[in-house]
């Protein structure tokens, strides 16, 4: 028995969310049994939901009372009928930040900020009830993968930049028994630290980007190091897992690798299960692929659009992710009823390295243009470019308020945790336009000539 994990799970982990009014073990038992639901019955409890939700939203919320309007039949009398509401897309949550909150006032709201990959982060709030269902499905995929909660994580994640928001997460990641390697800082130093650090915590599983997992896997190789500790799994998010990578992974640690898929404003949409298949929550969640204005045929590749079903503090009704993926038909042979997830097409940013041979995940660059837009230094879009190592170009769709104050903030930025020397060109466009693969490409490095460690 892992007293370790049992202490952090019923003394720490459990009373900390318990009194923050977050009920996630009645919701987790609640998820376990649903999973296996007949498909039919669930798509009756997605209806009930939504039709709470409609309901909800066209009284409380502004943007829904114009967006719903009389020409739209309420209740919905089936799943289908959504297809008739308008979307929501990232330019509406942007603009319409205050419109999409409830009128109601509600206590202890969580901000859930996008991760900024189209270039437009916002924050929206998220209610007591909502947060714990989405970590409640969270713990459930992480179960499919030998996780409990409170089992030791070796995080591979961002650091924020500011000090404030630094504590606040070192508190959060002391009571979920976790320990941080920032994706910030990961030169041959800083890789020595970090394991340093996970020989002495001893952690269960990794989580993290892809990207550094990867990096961290060649750094283990190439000194030939052998860890003193077994893992359960590794759980890779934020960026599409090749099978290469995969592979690369799995080989290195010895271990199996279950992939996550989520977003900053929605939290957790679908996770690995035992037999590879990405199950959505479907409890949370409505989950429709479409191609264009029209839905796209089972295997067949279009945008996903999700409709949360929790979260009446800001509604997401159809909200139009901007990532691409696929929905199988065909149930898993784990026995799970939840919908599959193929191909899943997300964004991608890549790695950048300064002149000295520091690796710098894409979420740096995504952090300094958060602040920024936090800020209101008009900036609606960007793209990042690294041309040298010293050197950038960046792209920016502005809106009213950008200026040569904007350009010195970013630069200011960069400068300052990046390289002192940075030279940085700014270029004005309409929009960002996407790869030919579908990826929506932020944060571009190098190539392969930045792929290893100097």
């Amino acid at each position: 028995m892992d007293w370790n994990q049992k202490i952090y799970k019923y003394c720490v982990y459990l009373p900390v969310v318990l009194a923050r009014g977050q009920a996630i073990p009645f919701y987790l038992q609640r998820l376990l049994k649903s999973q296996y639901m007949n498909r039919r019955d669930l798509e009756m409890l997605q209806l009930r939901k939504l039709r709470v939700m409609l309901a909800y939203a066209k009284e409380n919320v502004p943007f829904y009372s114009k967006s719903l309007n009389t020409q739209n039949r309420f209740p919905v009398q089936g799943l289908r009928e959504l297809q008739n509401l308008p979307f929501l897309t990232k330019a509406d949550l942007k603009k319409e930040q205050e419109a999409l909150r409830s009128r109601e006032c509600f206590v202890f709201l969580t901000p859930k900020t996008t991760g900024g990959s189209t270039g437009m982060p916002v924050t929206i709030p998220k209610t007591r009830s909502a947060m714990a269902w989405e970590l409640a499905a969270t713990w459930r995929g992480y179960s499919w993968a030998g996780i409990d909660i409170g089992d030791r994580q070796a995080r591979f994640w961002g650091v924020p930049l500011h000090q404030k928001d630094r504590w606040r997460a070192r508190l959060i990641d002391r009571v979920a028994n976790r320990k941080r390697c920032s994706a910030f800082a990961f030169s041959e130093r800083d890789l020595y630290a970090y394991t340093q650090t996970l020989e002495s915590f001893q952690p269960r599983y990794f989580y993290g980007y892809v990207s550094m997992l990867e990096e961290y896997a060649k750094f283990i190789r190439r000194k030939e190091i052998t860890l003193s500790f077994k893992l359960q799994c590794i759980i890779t998010t934020s960026e599409v897992l090749t099978v290469p990578q995969r592979r690369f992974i799995e080989d290195t640690f010895s271990t199996r690798v279950f992939n996550e898929y989520g977003s900053g404003e929605l939290g957790s949409i679908a996770h690995e299960c035992e037999d590879g298949s990405l199950h959505v929550s479907a409890e949370n969640m409505i989950v429709e692929v479409m191609s264009g204005n029209r839905p796209s045929q089972p295997g067949e590749v279009g945008e996903l659009v999700i409709t949360e079903l929790n979260n009446c503090a800001a509604p997401l009704i159809r909200y139009r992710t901007g990532d691409f993926a696929s929905l199988s038909s065909n149930i898993c042979k784990c026995g799970r009823t939840l919908p599959v997830i193929n191909n899943l097409y997300g964004r991608s940013y890549d790695t950048i390295r300064n002149i000295e041979g520091k690796l710098f995940h894409g979420e740096f660059m995504m952090y300094i243009f958060e602040d920024a837009q936090r800020n209101n230094l008009g900036i609606q879009a960007f793209q990042v470019i690294q041309k040298t190592r010293q050197s950038f170009l960046i792209k920016i769709v502005p809106q009213g308020g950008y200026g040569k104050a904007t350009e010195n903030f970013i630069i200011n930025r960069i400068r300052d945790q990046f390289d002192l020397e940075a030279v940085v060109r700014f270029e004005m466009v309409s929009e960002i336009p996407r790869a030919a693969s579908g990826k929506m490409r932020l944060i571009i490095g190098m190539g392969e000539d930045s792929s290893s460690i100097q």
